[in-house]
């Protein structure tokens, strides 16, 4: 075998990998202020558990997807229009065997119509990935799911979160869950409502490689999201203060290299409620207030001395009664350069205004007194 018989297939299987990887054409997430979220129960139906999901949901007056497994919805074709009748939306699930292209015929021979998309769950094998778009349908490759533990990952506002369809001990948390879910001000919607959902493009491929790159930087920082509302703006950690020695406005001083709270907008979720600046200002003095909560109550974050952020939001900030101090000629141009950056990946960028990263900070005492109210 020559060296370019060996590197080609190598090279596909990157490309596919990367194409995978970046859920071009596949519907993973929606883009709107709304606070939308919807769930995918991938599986079944399954005599017992589905018409408990139903109930679960009609006690909750609210509608989801359910992804069937063909063969299971084969046997079981009176659930599958009972989901129909119920207003819920329908998807294909291909099956162990059945293949993508089977599993949409049996589900439209079903419903006299095509069905919504067909399910490859938030990280299906290359294969499926490959074989799911053969079918013509929609391709929901969402990123939220459950773990093996039932906790959630990938909350978001617009996540698809893709729930086991066949798991009875779902059904019976999917009241406690829903209700979790409005306290948090999640709208909880089919695919169908969710506003914003369209497939990926090429163009979103730096919003998303700057999400990865916020899921690192995160892990390894030791970073985490403050608040469990659907619109919660920042993340917190501890952080050595990168800056000269700065007086505060409320008193008290702060040191270079102390470690105190540091703390980091979504930029994403900033970008999507720039459509509703009434909701986005109400928004961020919730957020405001979450974080002053954290460093009041979480034994991780109250034992420092003052709170600081590095942003092109940092005037905004100073609203709230940080101490706003411009950086020095070095940090300012490095960090503009960035912010520029995330700018154009989240398609916000506008070359005739300025935006310039500058310093907030505030003593931690002084902030949890004057925002942390429950």
């Amino acid at each position: 075998m020559n060296r370019r018989s060996t590197l080609l297939p190598a090279a596909l299987l990157v490309t596919l990998a990367a194409w995978r990887w970046s859920g071009l054409g596949s519907l993973r997430r929606a883009r709107s202020a709304q606070p939308g979220l919807a769930l995918i129960f991938d599986g079944g139906p399954h005599p017992q558990v589905t018409p408990a999901l139903l109930g679960a949901l009609s006690g909750a007056g609210v509608q989801a997807t359910f992804a069937f497994d063909p063969l299971s919805a084969a046997r079981h074709p009176d659930l599958v229009r009972d989901v129909r009748d119920a207003g819920h939306d329908v998807a294909a699930g291909p099956g162990r065997t059945a293949s993508p292209r089977r599993a949409a015929q049996i589900l439209r021979g079903h419903l006299g119509a095509d069905p919504v998309g067909l399910s490859v769950g938030p990280r299906p094998t290359l294969t499926r990935w490959i074989t799911a778009f053969l079918t013509g349908l929609p391709v929901l490759a969402g990123q939220g799911a459950a773990g093996a533990d039932g906790t959630l990952s990938g909350v978001r506002p617009g996540a698809l979160l893709h729930l086991p369809g066949t798991d009875a001990t779902l059904a019976a948390r999917l009241p406690d869950l829903l209700v979790d879910l409005h306290a948090r001000e999640f709208e909880v919607l089919p695919l169908r409502d969710l506003r914003g959902l369209r497939p990926e493009r090429p163009r979103d491929l730096p919003a998303t490689a700057l999400q990865e790159l916020d899921v690192w930087y995160d892990r390894v920082g030791r970073i985490r999201r403050v608040g469990k509302g659907a619109s919660s703006l920042f993340r917190a950690g501890l952080a050595p203060y990168p800056l000269a020695d700065q007086a505060l406005r409320e008193g008290g001083v702060v040191r270079r290299g102390e470690t105190l709270v540091e703390f980091h907008l979504d930029s994403a979720r900033l970008t999507e409620l720039a459509e509703r600046p009434v909701a986005g200002r109400r928004i961020v003095t919730a957020s405001v207030r979450d974080l002053a909560r954290a460093l009041r109550d979480d034994p991780d974050l109250n034992a420092t001395g003052a709170v600081f952020s590095i942003s092109i939001f940092s005037d905004v900030l100073g609203l709230y009664g940080f101490t706003v101090v411009d950086l020095p000629p070095a940090h300012r141009r490095r960090l503009t350069w960035w912010s520029r950056v995330i700018r154009r990946a989240y398609g916000v960028s506008d070359p005739q205004k300025q935006h310039t990263p500058k310093l907030a900070v505030m003593s931690r005492q002084a902030f949890v007194d004057r925002h942390a109210r429950d």
